[in-house]
């Protein structure tokens, strides 16, 4: 996340309030990887844990050391989960809306990455009810929107997690 100090140090300008808005919803200078972006959606997912990504929890250690409480508030998680369930009810999110995969919850993204095309995100969590999987997309300069580039590839990975055997018209085409 870019500060004042950052900004000044590294382009010489002064922090403006257009900045703070832009920060607040990851534009401007605000840089994430796609594992950064997945430890997002698993804090909402599992109710306000910050889980340390990690290979694998060795027999007889104990999962609870790569976890730690950010103390959110249960409603406002609640807030934040059933949001992303109606992104992909209603909104953005349609691509991977689809009756054989469990309910899942997830949002897009538009980077903008100027003068080249924007960067495309989605993530996504399943099942809504219980999740146990995780999954972010990101397509580079891909310009478009998350949920329609960046979704179907999701679905493409929610499909092999969830078993979902698809006819050959009926699978979603691959990102372009």
């Amino acid at each position: 996340m870019p500060t004042e100090e950052w900004k000044q140090e590294i382009m010489g300008e002064p922090w403006y309030l257009g900045d703070t808005i832009n920060s607040s919803i990851g534009q401007g200078n605000v840089l994430a990887t796609p594992l950064q972006v997945a430890v997002m959606f698993a804090v909402v997912a599992n109710g306000g844990d910050l889980v340390t990504p990690h290979f694998v929890v060795t027999e007889g250690e104990d999962p609870q050391k790569w976890r730690e409480s950010l103390n959110m508030d249960p409603k406002t998680v609640k807030v934040l989960q059933e949001g992303l369930r109606q992104v992909v009810t209603a909104g953005t999110g349609g691509a991977v809306n689809d009756p054989k995969l469990p309910n899942i919850a997830g949002k897009s993204g538009t980077a903008e990455a100027q003068p080249r095309e924007s960067h495309t995100w989605f993530g996504a969590y399943g099942p809504y009810e219980n999740p146990e999987i995780v999954v972010v997309a990101f397509g580079e300069h891909s310009g478009g929107g998350g949920g329609s580039f960046a979704a179907p590839m999701v679905k493409q990975v929610l499909d092999q997690y969830f078993g979902v055997e698809r006819e050959e018209e009926e699978e979603t085409p691959a990102a372009p």
